[in-house]
């Protein structure tokens, strides 16, 4: 009885990571790229003439609501 229980055990055991492959696989997959990008957009504001942040910002903040919008 011991052998059967251990049986199954390893058996289940082995199948996990299968399983688990399996569920990975359904992720979804992501831009190389946007992780540069957003890089990029994030620091483009040290490098702007101090008169331009204010413009730059306001865009920014437009930009978060019109995602907002799209979010509701």
């Amino acid at each position: 009885m011991k052998k059967i229980v251990l049986l199954v055990f390893a058996a289940a055991l082995a199948v996990s990571p299968a399983m688990a492959a399996k569920k990975m696989k359904v992720k979804k997959e992501v831009d190389p790229n946007e992780n540069s990008w957003r890089l990029v957009k994030a620091s483009f504001p040290l490098v702007l003439p101090s008169w331009a942040l204010p413009v730059y910002f306001s865009m920014q903040n437009d930009e978060t609501k019109k995602d907002a919008k799209k979010k509701k």
